[in-house]
């Protein structure tokens, strides 16, 4: 009995450390996107390149280094909030499509290939 209770508390110790280690991504993710949102360039450029396809790149720049200053692993997740925050705009396709390829617009390796199917989700 006793190494039953041993090993149901080992297993217990380990999917507590799993469920733990698996939150803290979100969190930290989450305390990014407090600090650093919104992102303004970034809205900037989408509204004005939905108004006008012909819009100047000049907030482009600008809002691929607001992109930067988030880790790689929380960057698709601050593109989908901006999503949320620019939603009233219309057009909203286009703007899912715009949005979710902005890392590879600003050179990253990192694009957010599922971004549209869960932007709005």
């Amino acid at each position: 009995m006793a190494k039953f209770n041993t090993a149901l508390l080992i297993l217990v110790i380990a999917v507590a450390a799993a469920s733990s280690a698996s939150a803290r991504p979100g969190s930290s993710c989450e305390m990014e996107m407090e600090q650093k949102m919104p992102m303004r360039q970034c809205m900037m450029w989408m509204q004005g390149k939905m108004r006008n396809p012909r819009f100047q790149e000049e907030h482009l720049q600008e809002c691929c280094g607001e992109l930067m200053q988030f880790s790689s692993g929380c960057r698709c997740d601050a593109v989908k909030e901006m999503m949320m925050d620019v939603q009233q705009y219309g057009q909203r396709e286009e703007m899912e499509r715009m949005a979710c390829s902005l890392p590879r617009m600003c050179g990253m390796s990192q694009e957010c290939h599922s971004c549209r199917r869960r932007a709005f989700a």
